[in-house]
């Protein structure tokens, strides 16, 4: 599937370089780096100085590209597999929350939610700490936070 949580992007250049599945175009908008992925790359032949067209999911370092046309006119569109979702088991932030209240912090603010804890921001003997409480309750450790 593709990954239509971010912005859509298109671009249309020349391929100034191929590197296994990812590929640079240099098109109007300057030089691009674009990723077809491992699959999306099988059966399509890029080389240096071809002409092609893309659309795809912009990320931080290239173009995830979901659609590619070609010098010749011809269009491949390529599918990326969704992430996979870790499922977390279920765990209670005020059993966190009451955790660190029994040794001694002052919890200010809202526990937030890792896979396998908790991170809360607390206060003990004025000094601000983050607290990490694992989901049964026990705290793995306290971070004093710089002033």
């Amino acid at each position: 599937m593709t990954d239509t949580r971010t912005d859509s992007h298109e671009a249309a250049g020349t391929v100034w370089a191929v590197f296994g599945h990812r590929f640079a175009l240099d098109g109007a908008g300057g030089r691009i780096l674009a990723d077809l992925g491992p699959k999306g790359a099988a059966g399509i032949a890029l080389a240096v100085g071809d002409r092609v067209a893309l659309q795809g999911a912009k990320k931080p370092c290239a173009i995830k590209v979901t659609r590619l046309t070609l010098a010749d006119g011809s269009t491949r569109t390529i599918d990326w597999p969704e992430k996979e979702k870790h499922a977390h088991p279920p765990a209670d932030p005020a059993r966190a929350v009451r955790a660190a209240e029994a040794a001694g912090y002052a919890v200010a603010g809202v526990p937030e939610r890792k896979p396998k804890h908790f991170e809360l921001p607390a206060d003990k003997d004025g000094v601000r700490h983050t607290v990490h409480v694992a989901l049964d309750g026990t705290i793995r450790k306290a971070v004093a936070l710089a002033a």
